[in-house]
């Protein structure tokens, strides 16, 4: 549970975006809408791209619950997909995390080592998710292929929102649903037994 401190900073911080965009938010601005002085922000977080870096993470934590739910409440295999589907429409939809998440994306290449780490253990930890949940969903064996699968998902996932930040519309989007629903009811049940075959 995080604490009141930090829970005052990333909605002040979530606010100060809207206000004034990301390139705009300063530790001040931030600070000053939190009611903190900026030296007490420095309490709670190291840098703007910190505090960034958690409003980003709690928007986009839709994988994390879903993965979380489909594990503890045993849900069936059809109820999971159909979380995942209605996962990834609302992922498609967060324009402000979205955007976040590639501001943040940048500064990281661009040299920001913490960043750099942190996208790395999220990374690493909603392949996991992806994992568990295709492991949970299609009854398969963990392995190096559900891995793989899971990486490749998470960057098709990437790639539409940054094709609907980009507002790139190669297809209308009631296309790419139907593949994406094809692709969860069907599509990766048979490429899961493939790989069993061929592992056979």
């Amino acid at each position: 549970m995080m604490n009141e401190g930090k829970q005052k900073i990333l909605e002040a911080a979530r606010a100060t975006i809207i206000e004034n965009g990301i390139q705009g938010t300063t530790l001040r601005g931030i600070a000053k809408k939190a009611g903190f002085s900026t030296g007490a922000i420095y309490h709670y977080y190291s840098s703007k791209e910190a505090i960034l870096y958690d409003v980003m993470d709690e928007g986009l934590g839709e994988i994390r619950r879903i993965a979380t739910v489909s594990i503890e409440d045993k849900k069936e295999a059809r109820e999971i997909i159909q979380e995942i589907f209605d996962g990834m429409q609302d992922r498609l939809k967060k324009d402000a995390e979205s955007r976040l998440q590639f501001y943040l994306a940048h500064e990281a290449m661009l040299g920001n080592v913490e960043l750099q780490n942190k996208f790395k253990e999220k990374y690493v930890d909603w392949i996991n998710r992806v994992e568990a949940i295709f492991v949970r969903a299609y009854g398969v064996e963990r392995g190096p292929s559900t891995r793989a699968v899971a990486a490749w998902t998470m960057a098709a996932i990437d790639g539409m929102v940054l094709q609907t930040l980009l507002n790139v519309q190669v297809v209308e989007s009631v296309h790419t649903n139907r593949i994406l629903e094809y692709l969860l009811q069907d599509g990766f049940t048979h490429f899961f037994k493939i790989i069993e075959n061929e592992q056979r």
